[in-house]
């Protein structure tokens, strides 16, 4: 019944040409930024990528590296950059290869890439298939509500890393407030550190039950990112006692030229 619904919803709309498609892509690439574009992709094709946003997210932040001298709101590369962005994920091996990729990708053909232009390429997809999208409702609010819990964690983490590094600074010029405040941070429960992601994989899978997924896919799903925050945890330890050694090497080093 709900199918059916869909259909007569679906055919008492008016139908739009490639033209008006393609004015209405145009539009979109010109306003939105790359992290808006995600969004929008994200949003049309819920289905298929709830259970896998964060390839797309990180893929965005990727593909703005690229954007050479531009800051905030980046929204395309042009020729130049989109080569090196295709060449450096390997998705073009020749020059004749990138050429007729970049072809194939510049769809409104401003001899640009946009951020959304690549996903719909790179994902078999077309500005109609973006537009005419009817993603459901309840899949849109658990897809956005696992974004907003991924985006925070790592919000927090990048946060905690620029305290670090500063207190470093600090301290390495004889801040002994800083000193103080540094091991203070350093010595934090890493259990603690990895709350906040836990609760992130809730979510997501939470956001993938929606879909249905089968059980044996969503225990293979946690046990990966289990693996992934444990060796984040495992590497940020490492990096920490080996701080903490050069500091006390520095240290001893300093002494000596007082002997």
């Amino acid at each position: 019944q709900q199918q059916q619904q869909q259909q007569i919803e679906t055919s008492a709309q008016p139908t739009m040409s490639d033209q008006e498609f393609l004015d209405k892509f145009r539009d979109l690439t010109r306003k939105e930024s790359v992290d808006e574009q995600a969004m929008s992709f994200l949003r049309a094709f819920v289905g298929e990528f709830q259970g896998k946003f964060e390839e797309i997210l990180k893929l965005a932040e990727e593909f703005k590296k690229f954007a050479v001298g531009m800051r905030g709101h980046v929204q395309e590369l042009d020729e130049f950059e989109a080569h090196r962005f295709l060449e450096v994920r390997g998705e073009a091996q020749t020059a004749a290869a990138m050429r007729d990729a970049f072809k194939e990708i510049d769809i409104d053909r401003n001899h640009k890439v946009s951020f959304i232009e690549y996903l719909l390429f790179k994902h078999g997809k077309t500005p109609k298939d973006l537009f005419t999208a009817r993603p459901n409702e309840n899949l849109l609010k658990k897809l956005e509500a696992a974004i907003e819990q991924y985006k925070s964690v790592l919000r927090a983490k990048e946060e905690r890393e620029h305290t670090l590094e500063e207190l470093r600074k600090k301290a390495s010029s004889g801040d002994v407030k800083a000193k103080a405040e540094l091991k203070r941070m350093e010595g934090d429960d890493p259990a603690a550190a990895t709350k906040d992601e836990v609760s992130a994989l809730h979510a997501k899978l939470a956001a993938k039950r929606a879909l249905k997924n089968p059980q044996e896919e969503e225990q293979k799903m946690y046990e990966e990112e289990q693996r992934r925050i444990a060796e984040e945890k495992a590497q940020a330890e490492a990096r920490e006692k080996a701080d903490k050694e050069a500091s006390r090497q520095r240290l001893k080093e300093k002494a000596a030229l007082w002997k």
